[in-house]
């Protein structure tokens, strides 16, 4: 792991709908563009949307328990709650329920082993027969035609920073549902992310990240540290200490 760099300003709403597109090389079968919904409101965060959210992304926020030792990735509800409601900046990311499922679909038919299918607990009421592209399409249509908003849409995307509101911020917990990597998402959380802090002149922000997920955080303008700084945890036994 290792932390990065990031500058940049722009002006920014707390809304946005928007569209994204899956690359031109990607032959699935799923939708080529869906509409999303960008919120920066803490307001706008189901929690039990979120919990679901880090599961399918296979996602921990317990790094380490108590006794230094790698935790299993589990959920603590209340620790989750606190975290978001002392987090400085979070971004979440809505997609309309039958999109995600169409896109579920159809990556899974492509690769079963490699992408987890979106459980009925996580669908509305609506969406429970839709297990079959030719079905529904009534209701899809009556779909389309609603407004995306937070409390009809589906949380496919989320990320959150902390910052000293003065010097320093970093950028945690990033996901995006596997079915819709590589269509941009990522990307507008971070952008979202760094462009909020450095409109509170914050400029010294950092990502902490996997080395696989380097390049990534390169192409949203991070690099490495220029004084050299790395990452290191904390990991002696509380017990231990006087």
């Amino acid at each position: 792991m290792g932390f990065a760099v990031c500058v940049g300003n722009a002006s920014l709403v707390s809304m946005e709908l928007r569209w994204v597109r899956r690359s031109k090389c990607d032959d699935s079968d799923a939708p080529r563009s869906i509409p999303i919904f960008i919120s920066t409101l803490k307001k706008d965060i189901n929690l039990e949307e979120l919990r679901r959210l880090y599961s399918r992304c296979d996602h921990s926020c317990n790094r380490l328990s108590k006794s230094g030792s790698i935790v299993e990735k589990t959920v603590d509800m209340k620790k989750l709650c606190t975290a978001i409601s002392r987090s400085d900046v979070v971004v979440s990311v809505f997609c309309k329920p039958h999109h995600a499922l169409l896109v579920e679909e159809s990556t899974s038919e492509d690769d079963n082993d490699d992408v987890p299918v979106l459980s009925s607990s996580s669908l509305s009421p609506s969406d429970l027969g839709r297990q079959n592209k030719g079905e529904g399409s009534l209701g899809d249509m009556f779909q389309d035609v609603l407004p995306l908003t937070p409390s009809n849409g589906q949380l496919v995307g989320f990320g959150r920073a902390y910052s000293d509101y003065g010097l320093t911020a970093s950028i945690h917990d990033l996901m995006v549902l596997p079915s819709l990597q590589r269509m941009g998402i990522g990307k507008l959380i971070v952008n979202r992310i760094t462009r909020l802090l450095t409109s509170r002149d914050i400029y010294d922000i950092a990502a902490l990240c996997f080395e696989h997920e380097r390049p990534f955080f390169k192409a949203c303008g991070f690099a490495d540290d220029r004084m050299g700084s790395t990452t290191m945890m904390f990991t002696k036994e509380l017990g231990g200490l006087i």
